[in-house]
């Protein structure tokens, strides 16, 4: 092959190639995202401005919120004058009928630490003990009190005992959450700063890591959350209001004060390096991933329809010249088998990728993006498969092997074979027995499911079979519609043909089966009559042209005969026996001109090559000349003209001097082969649109021909040919009136001879 024909080669490996890139790209913007930001943010992050407008922002505001509540709640029972205080007492318990047992901070954190349990650097409870002695875990301890706990819920007797473990480990989780606020918010600086006071007549309680600042001065750092006892509105410039503030304020009003408020706000200059400000810069950091992944995921999307829309157009041609797809090895599996094995395959390359693909990926991906990228590499496999089957179905149906080379297709195919060979009624009563099945068992199927409707399974069941039985209802009709349809064009096609459309073949495409078959019969029938046809159409203009060419060749011999006979008889020869010879010699040459004549205006009446003159005639008025000039000649044989005719003209169009010859012939016929001694009528009718001349009369010898068969050429009546005659004078006048456009009919009923000429009226 030349270089140009690998051209479409190498633009297709390098459109497949670019496929690649972009797919990847396209898989790393989405990887970008879903990583960054997860599953259900959407598309919020390029919607909000700023870290204080996100859900983030609002997520942590509410759960520091929640942490500073319950700093309040705990902060005097583990702080003595602004620290820490270890003897600080934490609850009391009993051991049967003993005596009081009383637990301070130090004593808990002491026993605490001795089963393994401590506070991580998130404040957290952790453990290092994984299985722990029967006397830690007995609950043997009936609570007195517990000093972080103000209101103890008692609804069942074994609420009230425990086991001395649990309430360290109780003690703990309390001490992280005092823990998580002390160290973040007021022990180090905080982007975060709180005020909470409670008023009473005797006292001011105040929880606070700023006590410089007034809720008007915290009000201006940034995002806050204002709530006052006295009114009914949460004042705040967040998007949303943090949950549970009244109530959490209501709970930790242990004196009863008359009037509260609480203010949280959040430093958004972020001057403190803490958490808010870790996370506003990851998030100002996730926006331009973000934008990255999506630039990605635009370009690669773009990138992937391009190349894919160009493979699509040049999947199938092998070089640029190709004027038609063909197809590769694998396309001339059968479609079935073919979608099977994509399956499979597919299938195969998913198990390659579970037990290989995954081991990889885990060298190279982090753990906790184990799952996203297993099912990323899942769907990437499964496109691949799809990709490729798909460009094997999409060059089978280019080349229009979707469908022809199916097993379905062969099936049926086969199907239609046999019943091509098989009658109309065999086809329906196969079809018919083979629909009552389908419905009876797709029926009793339903029946069955109803029965057991209780089964989500037979609920599907009926579902599937009552959408399968329509389905096979309306391919029945369709089946059925299709073939009357078919029939419906066969007997257009038997009508065309019939009406002398002998050229016409039906078109064979939507047609199948015997309806086909039938089709192609009606074709090769149209043919052959057509084809006899034109024989018989070039056998006539070739004995045409003979009886013109013979004619014109005898035209000159005979003239020739007839002079000199004229010139002998001239001469006055005295020999009698000569001039009885020379009397027969120019009888029998002007019959021989008479027949040569009439053969040539037979030709050329039969030819149609005649040049008409059409004018506005009285057929009336001609039928009187006509009468007039054969009456003596009708009286040489003692025949009796009865003319019946109207006293009006009667206007047709015609030809005067063909006209003339049509009636001299009708005539002469009936001058000829007329009975002696009978009459001869001649009539002329007329109705609302036709004129209608008609001569009759009793034949002389018996007529035993048909009345089709006189206006042959070289007919006669007379089987004895007793009269002379050529047996042309009935053909010509046919020929001459249908030329003009008029009917001619002969009509034979026993010895009675009928002629009919008819012609349209133009007026009367």
């Amino acid at each position: 092959m030349k270089l140009k024909d690998y051209s479409l080669l190498i633009k297709k490996n390098i459109a497949v190639l670019l496929h690649l890139v972009f797919l990847t790209l396209a898989v790393g913007g989405i990887s970008i995202m879903y990583l960054n930001i997860g599953v259900g943010s959407g598309l919020s992050w390029l919607r909000d401005r700023s870290y204080e407008d996100s859900p983030q922002f609002m997520a942590q505001f509410q759960k520091d919120l929640e942490n500073i509540f319950r700093y309040v709640s705990y902060r005097d029972v583990f702080e003595e004058d602004g620290s820490l205080d270890l003897s600080s007492q934490m609850f009391s318990i009993s051991r049967g009928d003993g005596p009081e047992i009383i637990y301070t901070l130090e004593e808990v954190l002491r026993y605490a630490r001795s089963q393994g349990f401590y506070l991580n650097s998130s404040f957290d409870v952790s453990s290092d003990l994984l299985v722990y002695d029967n006397a830690a875990t007995a609950k043997d301890c009936r609570i007195n009190w517990r000093a972080y706990m103000t209101d103890q819920q008692i609804t069942e007797p074994g609420d009230a005992y425990t086991s001395l473990l649990e309430l360290s480990r109780e003690v703990l989780n309390c001490l992280g959450y005092y823990y998580k606020v002390h160290y973040r918010m007021i022990a180090n600086p905080s982007n975060l700063y709180f005020r909470i006071q409670y008023d009473d007549e005797d006292e001011q309680l105040l929880y606070t890591n700023a006590e410089d600042l007034s809720p008007a001065q915290l009000r201006q750092l940034g995002a806050y959350c204002y709530m006052d006892s006295d009114s009914a509105v949460i004042e705040t410039n967040l998007l949303e209001l943090p949950s549970n503030m009244t109530a959490s304020m209501e709970k930790n009003n242990f004196y009863d004060a008359e009037h509260y408020y609480i203010i949280a706000a959040v430093d958004t200059s972020y001057a403190a390096d803490d958490i808010y400000a870790e996370n506003a810069a990851l998030y100002r950091q996730l926006r331009g991933r973000i934008l990255e992944g999506l630039l990605g995921l635009a370009i690669g999307m773009i990138g992937c329809l391009t190349t894919l829309y160009y493979l699509i157009l040049v999947s199938g041609y092998r070089h640029k010249g190709s004027s038609s797809p063909s197809l590769s090895g694998i396309d001339l599996v059968y479609t079935e088998c073919f979608v099977l094995l994509a399956g499979i395959f597919t299938m195969f390359a998913m198990f390659l990728g579970e037990k290989i693909g995954y081991r990889v990926m885990h060298l190279l991906v982090a753990k906790s993006s184990w799952e996203y990228a297993e099912r990323m590499m899942t769907a990437v496999i499964i496109y691949g498969c799809v990709i490729i089957s798909g460009f094997s179905l999409l060059r089978r149906y280019k080349c229009r092997q979707l469908w022809a080379n199916s097993l379905a297709f062969h099936i049926l195919q086969n199907i239609d074979l046999y019943f091509v060979h098989r009658s109309f009624s065999h086809r329906l009563v196969c079809g018919f027995l083979a629909f009552v099945l389908a419905q009876f068992f797709g029926v009793a199927l339903i029946l069955l499911a109803v029965f057991h409707w209780q089964l989500p399974l037979a609920r599907l069941g009926i579902l599937v079979l009552s959408a399968s039985l329509l389905a096979i209802d309306y391919l029945t009709f369709q089946k059925m519609f299709l073939s009357v349809r078919q029939e419906d064009r066969i007997a257009d096609a038997i009508a065309k043909i019939a009406g002398g459309d002998t050229s016409y073949q039906m078109e064979l495409e939507g047609l199948s089966g015997k309806e086909l078959a039938t089709a192609r019969m009606i074709n090769r029938i149209g043919t052959g009559l057509e084809r006899a046809l034109q024989e018989k159409v070039k056998s006539e203009r070739l004995k045409a042209d003979l009886i013109t060419n013979v004619s014109h060749d005898i035209k000159t011999p005979l003239t020739s005969i007839i002079n000199y006979v004229d010139l002998i008889k001239r001469e006055q020869i005295q020999n009698k026996k000569v001039q009885e010879y020379l009397g027969i010699l120019e009888q029998k040459s002007q019959r021989l001109k008479t027949l040569t004549e009439d053969l040539l205006e037979a030709s050329k009446a039969s030819s149609g090559t005649l040049k008409l003159e059409m004018m506005q005639l009285d057929l009336v008025e001609m039928i009187w000349q006509t009468n007039g000039e054969f009456e003596e000649k009708f009286a040489e044989r003692n025949l009796e003209l009865v003319p019946s005719l109207p006293n009006h003209s009667i206007i047709i169009e015609a030809d005067g001097r063909h006209l003339w010859r049509v009636l001299e012939n009708l005539y002469n016929n009936a001058f000829k082969y007329a009975m002696e001694h009978s009459r001869v009528f001649a009539e002329v009718t007329c109705d609302s649109e036709h004129a209608f001349f008609t001569i009759k009369n009793v034949s002389q010898h018996p007529l035993n021909i048909n009345s089709d068969d006189l206006t042959e050429r070289f007919v006669r009546g007379d089987v004895s040919r007793t009269t002379e005659g050529s047996g042309l004078g009935l053909s010509i006048a046919q020929s001459l009136t249908k030329l003009q456009g008029g009917t001619f009919e002969i009509l034979v009923d026993g010895d009675l001879y009928k002629a009919r000429i008819g012609f349209k009226v133009v007026k009367k």
